[in-house]
């Protein structure tokens, strides 16, 4: 079996989003950069949630997560929020609790590629 890994950030999504802002770059650049600022707390309060066991947090936070992940073309941590939401609905505490690490460390690794994205197309 072949597991197909989806990019930390898709372009073309973010063309589509610049485009639905009615094709302005700043705009599109504000949007991308409001997200990476909410980034650290996004995660902290995934994280929070899960650790105190407070499920709703946790769905509420990793949700919100998503929906902005999947907006701004972070494919791979929109694909790993999912499977978080996905164990947090089922109740699987434990497994929540070890997928945190590896969203964390994509969380990072997308944000610094969005930021140079940014910075490139400046």
């Amino acid at each position: 079996m072949v597991i197909i890994q989806l990019p930390l950030m898709c372009v073309d999504t973010l063309l589509d989003l610049q485009d639905s802002l009615g094709g302005e770059k700043s705009l599109c650049h504000d949007f991308v950069s409001r997200y990476l600022q909410m980034w650290p707390g996004r995660f902290a309060r995934i994280h929070a949630a899960v650790a105190t066991g407070n499920n709703e947090a946790a769905l509420d936070a990793a949700l919100s997560l998503r929906s902005s992940s999947v907006m701004v073309g972070a494919a791979r941590l929109g694909e790993l929020t999912t499977d978080l939401i996905l164990l947090l609905e089922s109740h699987s505490h434990a497994l929540a609790m070890t997928k945190l690490a590896t969203l964390q460390s994509c969380g990072n690794q997308t944000a610094g590629q969005l930021a140079d994205f940014c910075k490139e197309s400046h």
